[in-house]
């Protein structure tokens, strides 16, 4: 018997009510550390498939919990914001390549196929109870704030709030980062496009407070390597979820 087995034989002997505290605690972690890696590691399958790395991700998981905590949403928000944010694209993994990596317009029956990945995404993770809360940026993440968006053409106030956050946050990233059907375009050309689009795809009221955090955005996804990013974003993790 080691040291450790000892320390904690006396403690069940003389205080079993505080093993069982010490062991729910240990299984609460452990059971969030793993639902928070299978989260990025879905999100990780996902990104790598029509980005060369998973930095996209990282990236818009960690500039959507900036805007969250500007807007001073409350803690479990914040978590199912990244939590939607890491798996925002997971029913991608449901698109053909042929679709996905096209270089060039997509046709129409292309697009329709591609306008079901939020579908896809919701039907992938709806029956893990641990991801309900980040369904809002899985389905609704492609919503307008026209109205004109998909899959189920909400408008305004009834997208919901993450989903009206993280819109911003990936089209930004989409922007500035070199896609298979596209190059990357300069900061100034990225927020010229946004703002002709604040009020239509954007809720203005949140753009006005991503615009403050743009320039910094911008030059963490033009320098940053994925092992900068994840260590960003473990700091951001570790404050959200407390672990």
């Amino acid at each position: 018997m080691n040291e450790t087995d000892l320390i904690m034989l006396l403690i069940g002997a003389f205080f079993p009510s505080a093993l069982f505290v010490i062991t729910y605690q240990d299984k609460k972690k452990m059971a969030l550390a793993y639902n928070i890696k299978i989260a990025q590691a879905l999100g990780h399958a996902a990104s790598i498939r029509d980005h060369e790395t998973g930095a996209h991700n990282f990236r818009v998981a960690y500039m959507a919990s900036i805007i969250g905590e500007a807007l001073h949403l409350k803690k479990k928000s914040l978590q199912a914001l990244m939590k939607g944010a890491f798996l925002h694209d997971v029913g991608k993994i449901g698109i053909a390549d042929a679709i996905l990596l096209k270089n060039g317009p997509l046709n129409e029956e292309e697009w329709a196929r591609m306008k079901l990945h939020p579908i896809l995404g919701q039907e992938l993770v709806e029956d893990m109870p641990w991801f309900e809360d980040a369904l809002d940026v899985i389905l609704h993440h492609h919503e307008r704030f026209d109205g004109t968006g998909y899959p189920d053409k909400l408008k305004g106030y009834k997208i919901p709030l993450n989903a009206r956050i993280f819109a911003i946050i990936d089209v930004f990233d989409a922007l500035l980062a070199v896609r298979p059907y596209k190059e990357a375009l300069s900061y100034e050309k990225a927020i010229e496009i946004m703002k002709e689009n604040n009020g239509t795809h954007f809720d203005p009221q949140i753009f006005e407070k991503f615009l403050t955090f743009a320039p910094d955005f911008a030059e963490m996804i033009a320098t940053h390597s994925i092992t900068q990013l994840g260590e960003k974003l473990k700091k951001k993790r570790k404050n959200i979820f407390g672990l």
